[in-house]
C-alpha cells in the first residue's frame, strides 16, 4: 500500500478502493467482499447525497 495512486494515470478512487480491497484480502478481514461498479443513476445519487450533506454540514458549522 502506497500513495503512488495519487500520481498514477488511473483514477484516484479506483486505486484507493483497490488498495483497500487488497489490504482486506491480505489481512483476511473480508476476503469475500469485492467492489462493484455503480450505475450512472447510483453514482449521481451518491454525488447528490454527498453534495447535500456537505452543504448542510458546512452551513451548520457557521451557526
Amino acid at each position: 500500500f502506497s500513495l503512488m495512486f495519487l500520481f498514477s494515470g488511473r483514477g484516484y478512487w479506483q486505486e484507493l478502493i483497490e488498495s483497500i480491497v487488497w489490504a482486506h484480502n491480505k489481512l483476511k478481514v473480508a476476503p469475500a467482499t469485492q467492489p462493484r461498479a455503480l450505475s450512472i443513476i447510483q453514482g449521481r445519487a451518491v454525488g447528490v447525497t454527498h453534495y447535500l450533506l456537505g452543504g448542510i454540514a458546512t452551513t451548520w458549522a457557521f451557526f
